[in-house]
């Protein structure tokens, strides 16, 4: 989980340096998160139906296989097209690697199904990325070599998990696409999937633009930018590492409603008072809310449908950050500020099928 973290999440704080590389503007630089989450979406797509009839293990190999692809293109990317390629690449691993590992938990025993801790480990790695980024931002390195440390990783945690007894190749009988469509139209998962769309897809887009509102607008420097990011990440991953104690105090579902409203309260600092280290306690907001509904809605499922579920869930983030981060690229591109109103739209759907979920299972 941190090394696709690793992967995932260096994308952001190189943004600006990927503009200035390519010598593209913040508009057409939105193709960026728009292709990464084509890539995630496509992995999860296939991977809902093929992971039951392939296994988990086997489908975390590939997306190894897909990582090491996609850091070699990025190390090479001497041209927009094949950095666009490595970038759906990257996605495609990522996404691929979340619907594995998420599966793997939620065959557990309910009590060791720890959803928070499973995800505070791709906090661990949003932690280290910006760190790494400014290390070689202030040394005057090829941003690109970056990458070059994350195919040695995925290389060897792929020789790992082929040549050690760490899982078992669970298998199940394949869903078919009716069956599919059936599973999705229950309100549980249909309300979950929306969550995880308008959640992921703000999480995504807030710490995608972020470099540009503090660098463009606040006139701050782009390391400080990268270091910002990294204390989001460490706040963010101590949100997680907190998520299991929050819902047994407060149920998962008053945790997401909380964390919004926490959200909503921290942005307004930075947007109105132009207070960039209220970041910090964004990251905050954000840790609990995606393990709090994905754990809510594992645990509710027969086993046979969560491996659909996780792949669904993973696509709903990827389709949620193409629309999303996208809109926020292009509003940026005519008024910064303007681009970050939209989270509030999203953190507030967000909070009513919450509620709508709370008043299903209080009956």
């Amino acid at each position: 989980m941190v090394v696709f973290s690793l992967s995932a999440n260096t994308i952001a704080p190189l943004m600006t340096s990927i503009q200035e590389g390519f010598e593209i503007s913040v508009g057409k630089s939105a193709i960026i998160p728009f292709i990464n989450t084509i890539g995630v979406l496509s992995a999860n797509i296939i991977g809902s139906f093929l992971i039951a009839q392939i296994g988990i293990k086997r489908y975390l190999s590939i997306s190894f296989l897909i990582a090491l692809a996609g850091s070699t293109a990025f190390v090479f990317s001497e041209n927009f097209l094949i950095l666009l390629l490595s970038v759906f690449f990257i996605g495609a691993s990522t996404g691929a690697a979340f619907t594995s590992l998420s599966t793997t938990i939620s065959h557990l025993d309910k009590k060791y199904q720890n959803f928070g801790m499973l995800n505070a480990f791709f906090g661990v790695g949003g932690i280290l990325a910006p760190i790494i980024t400014s290390y070689f931002l202030a040394q005057n390195l090829n941003f690109r070599a970056i990458y070059l440390i994350y195919l040695f990783l995925f290389l060897l945690l792929l020789v790992y998990l082929n040549t050690s007894k760490m899982m078992g190749n669970i298998k199940y009988e394949a869903i078919k696409l009716l069956e599919a469509f059936h599973i999705i139209k229950k309100r549980l998962i249909l309300f979950s999937l929306l969550i995880f769309l308008f959640y992921s897809g703000t999480e995504i887009s807030v710490i995608t633009w972020a470099g540009n509102l503090f660098v463009d607008l606040f006139d701050y420097s782009k390391e400080l930018s990268s270091l910002l990011l990294s204390y989001f990440w460490i706040t963010f991953t101590v949100g997680r590492f907190f998520t299991d104690w929050m819902n047994k105090k407060f149920t998962e579902l008053k945790t997401i409603i909380y964390s919004s409203i926490l959200f909503f309260i921290s942005l307004g600092f930075i947007l109105i008072f132009q207070l960039p280290y209220f970041f910090i306690i964004v990251g905050l907001a954000f840790g609990p809310i995606f393990p709090s509904i994905q754990k809510f809605a594992n645990q509710k499922l027969p086993s046979r449908e969560v491996g659909l579920f996780n792949g669904l869930s993973f696509a709903s983030t990827g389709l949620g950050a193409m629309i999303i981060s996208t809109s926020m690229g292009v509003i940026a591109d005519f008024n910064m500020m303007l681009s970050f109103s939209v989270p509030y739209l999203t953190f507030s759907l967000i909070i009513i099928l919450s509620l709508l979920l709370k008043k299903d299972y209080t009956k």
